[in-house]
């Protein structure tokens, strides 16, 4: 419903246009009357909408769009957000919203192909999905476990999030009861050997799909992979990861799909559906819209984070307040993106988190050099010899497996594919910031004159 209020808003919209640019008096008169007709339409559907769920806020807001309608003037700004509460009213919160896929577009096409198209292999085949946190890797992969071809193709379908400390028994049982609608206190009871025995006798001669997500570690599908059977039916297994090596030790079909940050329009349509369940930003938002959104640098979670600021308050002073002061208020409640890249940072070995908690010494923004980089790594005494090798080459090693794992984003290459410079997002900066002052790493390592841009 909200998506047809959507579209007589935005027809109300076109009419208005119509109006203000017609150069023939006739054509203007009927534009008019067509528009008169249309906001009457507009007024018996909220009403038709919020029919059971009048309250005093309700209709205060109904009367405020009588009163709109009747004025004969073209209220845009005003209308819109009226019509924003009243869905927001209608539609609570607490039902799960579409997930926002913007940008996927492409990849939905190949990986479809890859799991459903006839001129795909009928051999079992691992798929990977790899991207740093925040940007969208579980929300694309339940786009296409839910897509209605996937659900035709496949006679047995099974989604399991991998934690970082995994048991083998609590993931097939994960699986198993996907496949069986009642685990009964028996399977409790089994082995991990006997569990995984049901589940190869399960899958066999059957066209599964099973989707892994967040893998954390190869040896997850080290200790599984022998209860997939392989009979030339076009089984797949889907796995997500944060490291792109992952995908090559478990030997995946093809190179992993490695997902971007989003470029300006995608990131706009992410942040304008999050916002506005009709999908309209009214004009007087917009200039502050799009400012906000800039400053998300085509992340997902941050646009998401956001969104959350600003959804609920639709006023032009809010909307302007939060355009110029967007990192204070996305930082000042960390809970929203803290646990996501705590993960991240927890499966770091040892030798990478002090290499990574440095990166929030630089500004924002800041592209650093890797010469300089690995320099200052060297430096502050974060790269150790091993064996006869360079400890610059210790460091450029270091500087591949935090990209590798998506915590770090290559800036520009060099004409012979080296990496020139790298930078941070925003969020993983704060997160070092924060983590570094939970460690007690400030001090000692974020001094000025070792970072001087």
């Amino acid at each position: 419903m909200a998506d047809a209020l959507g579209h007589r808003l935005e027809k109300l919209i076109k009419l208005f246009d119509t109006i203000v640019h017609s150069d023939e008096e006739e054509e203007e008169a009927d534009s008019v009357i067509t528009m008169k007709e249309s906001l009457d339409d507009l007024m018996i559907y909220l009403r038709d909408m919020m029919a059971g769920y009048e309250n005093e806020q309700v209709l205060a807001l109904l009367k405020q769009m009588e009163d709109l309608v009747a004025s004969n003037l073209w209220h845009e700004y005003r209308m819109i957000v009226t019509c924003e509460q009243l869905c927001n009213i209608r539609y609570s919160p607490s039902v799960e919203e579409e997930k926002a896929v913007v940008g996927f577009d492409n990849e939905i096409e190949a990986l479809l192909d890859q799991l459903t198209g006839t001129c795909s292999t009928k051999q079992f085949r691992i798929i990977s999905i790899t991207g740093m946190a925040g940007l969208g890797k579980t929300t694309l992969v339940k786009t296409l476990y839910s897509h209605e071809l996937v659900q035709y193709m496949f006679d047995f379908r099974s989604w399991t999030c991998v934690s970082q400390v995994y048991q083998k028994k609590d993931l097939l049982l994960s699986i198993l009861s996907s496949f069986i609608d009642d685990l009964t206190y028996e399977f409790y009871e089994m082995s991990d050997h006997q569990l995984g025995e049901k589940l190869y006798r399960k899958l066999k001669g059957r066209r599964y799909l099973v989707v892994l997500d967040d893998i954390w570690d190869c040896r997850v599908w080290n200790d599984l992979k022998m209860y997939f059977p392989d009979d030339k039916t076009g089984s797949r297994v889907l796995f997500t990861s944060r490291d792109i090596d992952v995908s090559l030790h478990v030997q995946s079909a093809r190179p992993a799909h490695v997902l971007r940050l989003r470029n300006e329009d995608e990131s706009w349509a992410i942040f304008e559906k999050k916002v506005f369940r009709m999908g309209i930003c009214p004009n007087g938002l917009g200039k502050y819209g799009r400012m906000i959104n800039e400053k998300c640098k085509g992340l997902p979670l941050a646009i998401v984070i956001a969104a959350g600021l600003v959804k609920n308050n639709l006023s032009i002073t809010w909307w302007q307040k939060i355009s110029t002061s967007l990192h204070s208020f996305m930082v000042s409640d960390p809970r929203q993106y803290i646990d996501s890249l705590d993960l991240s940072y927890n499966h770091l070995p040892p030798h990478l988190r002090p290499c990574f908690l440095f990166l929030g010494a630089f500004p924002e923004d800041y592209e650093v050099p890797v010469t300089k980089l690995i320099w200052l790594w060297i430096a502050q005494g974060f790269i150790h010899e091993t064996g006869s090798r360079m400890l610059e080459d210790v460091a450029e090693e270091c500087l591949m497996d935090l990209i590798k794992r998506s915590l770090l984003m290559t800036s520009r290459i060099k004409s012979d594919n080296q990496v020139k410079t790298c930078r941070i997002h925003d969020l993983l900066r704060d997160f070092c910031l924060r983590k570094a002052e939970e460690e007690n790493f400030l001090s000692n390592n974020y001094r000025y004159e070792y970072v001087s841009v």
